[in-house]
Formats: structure tokens, C-alpha cells, sequence
């Protein structure tokens, strides 16, 4: 599901509008100061994602993890117990998040991360109107980023998402 326009918006704020429903998550990070810095971290996730989806031999035993960011490392073992407490699944490896980026696996494509209230931020995605989708990957992400914990996925006017501030973004 990458587009030109989907790698666009993991950098930059979307310049298009839409008139129909996005799929949103609502996150709590621990401070509102923390806010700018994980929308800044989940999109670099998102990105080596997508880049990965983009470049990637998935037929190879494994993909390179050289835009994986070097922070996620440790992010990795402190987002395994929220990540667990909150789904009780087990936690991700960096090769379960870069094969989920397979063309043709991934059902959503990535809009945007805003800020919503205090230490509320949402990610907004585009999984063209379907309430229920393939979405475990993001969650993780979430909480690789620095979730302490994620609801969702909701769909929610775009409207919404217009009158928010992006946060992480090159704008």
C-alpha cells in the first residue's frame, strides 16, 4: 500500500484533504513535553517501514536493519511490557515489524501523528474506511516510540484530524 504520497507524509504534514473517515489511535505518552519526541520517533519507525516495503528482498531469511533507528534498540525492551500488559501478546522482533511492511500484506497506509490534549497525541491512519484491519504492528510501533498505552483504532472524520497540529514533521 505505499504510495509516493504515503512516503511524503511520514516527513511532512499531508497537503491533501480528505472528506471521508480516517482509522485514529489515541496515545498517552508519559508527559505532554514528550509529545514532539515520539511523534518524531514514530514516524522514523513508520519510515524505515516503509522504506523497507519500498527496497526489500522478502524473500531473503532476513532484511536489512540499517534505517532501523539506532534509539529503537533499547526502545525495543522497554515497549515489550507495556506492549504485552495491553494486548498479551508477545513482544515483536525489528524482522516481525520490517516483514509487515510487505507490499501487499499491509492494509493501511500511514496520514499523519497530531497533537490532541496534554500527553494525548493521535496517530492517524488511512485504511480506507475499514474499522477493522491488520493493525498489530502499529501498536507496537506505538509503544517502541513511547506509548504507556494505546486505544484504537476509531474512525473519525478527516475534519478531525484538519483542525490538529502535527507533531515529529519536517513542517
Amino acid at each position: 500500500m505505499t504510495s509516493s504520497s504515503e512516503v511524503a507524509r511520514i516527513t511532512n504534514r499531508p497537503d491533501t484533504f480528505l472528506d471521508g473517515l480516517l482509522s485514529v489511535f489515541y496515545i498517552e505518552v508519559e508527559t505532554w513535553n514528550d509529545a514532539e519526541a515520539f511523534g518524531r520517533r514514530l514516524r522514523e519507525l513508520v519510515g524505515a517501514g516503509v522504506k523497507a516495503g519500498l527496497e526489500a528482498d522478502f524473500e531473503s531469511e532476513t532484511i536489512s536493519e540499517a534505517d532501523v533507528p539506532a534509539w529503537a534498540a533499547g526502545a525495543w525492551a522497554e515497549a515489550a511490557p507495556r506492549y504485552a500488559a495491553h494486548r498479551g501478546d508477545e513482544e515483536w522482533t525489528v524482522q516481525d515489524l520490517l516483514y509487515s511492511f510487505e507490499p501487499g500484506q499491509r492494509s493501511w497506509s500511514w496520514w499523519d501523528v497530531t497533537a490532541l490534549s496534554g500527553n494525548v497525541v493521535s496517530i492517524w491512519i488511512d485504511s480506507r474506511g475499514e474499522p477493522v484491519y491488520g493493525c498489530e504492528e502499529l501498536r507496537w510501533m506505538a509503544y517502541a516510540a513511547g506509548a504507556r498505552s494505546v486505544v484504537g483504532p476509531l474512525l473519525r472524520g478527516a475534519k478531525e484530524w484538519e483542525q490538529s497540529s502535527s507533531l515529529g514533521n519536517n513542517q
